[in-house]
């Protein structure tokens, strides 16, 4: 044991145990995405690509996610994501089995040239919290895709939490207007994947690939952590 767990101990943030905030017994309440799906429609899709029918302008061409968004998953996104808890996702990134990361090679085979764009936060929250989760979660995702990591986009505004917001249409009301493009000549005909936490409705994610097709992307797609079901 070292001297940091000795005066800062780790408890599980499922059952308290001590020693580690991920024990093997709540490591097994982290359910695996066996099938993604269209997030447009909620049905199955192969590597989460937005049906056609579902396809309209301006919107994301698919999102891929690892995990379903659970109680005990939310716990963990909610430490590591407003306590600063840097350490919680040195732990968790561990138990993250690569085999389940492998359908995200999907992305090399549409094209040989991808940006990951991490969904940026306002000045005024970043600096509260310390960093960027999506940020963090773009590093990691680069250690198996090495694609470049660009910022296009730009929080302008920082509306009231989407986490906060249970209807749907707020949820998309809220978000609208969030985020303007950085320079519109860099942006034209280009490939990127939106990084994210989670998706729950997806009112973020499509509000940026919106802003992002307007302005001249070729493709936008998403990878996110969890989803919801």
């Amino acid at each position: 044991m070292s001297l940091a767990d000795l005066f800062l101990p780790k408890f599980c943030l499922g059952c308290g145990f001590l020693g580690c905030y991920i024990c093997p017994k709540c490591e097994k309440k982290l359910i695996y995405i066996q099938k993604d799906s269209c997030l447009y429609c909620g049905q199955p899709s192969p590597f989460g690509l937005t049906h056609v029918l579902c396809f309209k302008k301006d919107c994301l061409d698919g999102l891929i996610s690892v995990f379903y968004y659970n109680d005990f998953l939310k716990k963990i996104i909610k430490s590591f994501k407003y306590k600063r808890a840097l350490v919680v996702w040195n732990e968790f990134k561990i138990i993250i089995k690569p085999e389940r990361l492998n359908k995200i090679s999907f992305y090399k085979k549409l094209a040989t040239e991808f940006f990951f764009q991490p969904i940026p936060l306002s000045l005024l929250r970043e600096k509260k919290r310390g960093f960027n989760q999506a940020e963090v979660i773009t590093d990691f995702l680069r250690e198996f895709l090495d694609f470049p990591k660009a910022q296009f986009l730009l929080r302008k505004k920082e509306g009231f939490p989407q986490a906060q917001i249970k209807e749907r249409k707020k949820r998309a009301f809220n978000i609208r207007g969030a985020f303007e493009v950085i320079n519109k000549k860099t942006l034209i005909n280009k490939k990127i994947i939106l990084v994210d936490d989670v998706a729950t409705t997806g009112a973020t994610l499509k509000e940026a690939a919106r802003v992002l097709k307007k302005t001249g992307a070729n493709k936008v797609f998403a990878f996110t952590l969890a989803r919801r079901h």
